[in-house]
């Protein structure tokens, strides 16, 4: 699982273009409007071979939310 978040943190630093992610960070404190926060959604859906309903979208306020909606989707 740890994998997991290392590609996630790997597909956010390059997208940001920033060194260190910190997970306590809202996504719209990183830069991201919503529709950046679909465009690294869908990148990590093809990455990972999963699907985030609109609802799940709507959760995903900081970088943990997304590590976490991430472990979830990997889990089943």
């Amino acid at each position: 699982m740890e994998e997991a978040i290392k590609k996630v943190q790997s597909v956010l630093t390059k997208k940001l273009k920033i060194n260190t992610i910190d997970p306590e960070k809202e996504l719209s404190a990183l830069g991201l409007d919503s529709l950046d926060v679909v465009e690294l959604l869908l990148e990590l859906e093809g990455e990972f071979g999963i699907e985030f309903t609109s609802e799940e979208l709507k959760g995903l306020k900081k970088v943990n939310d997304l590590y976490s909606a991430i472990r979830a989707k990997i889990k089943k």
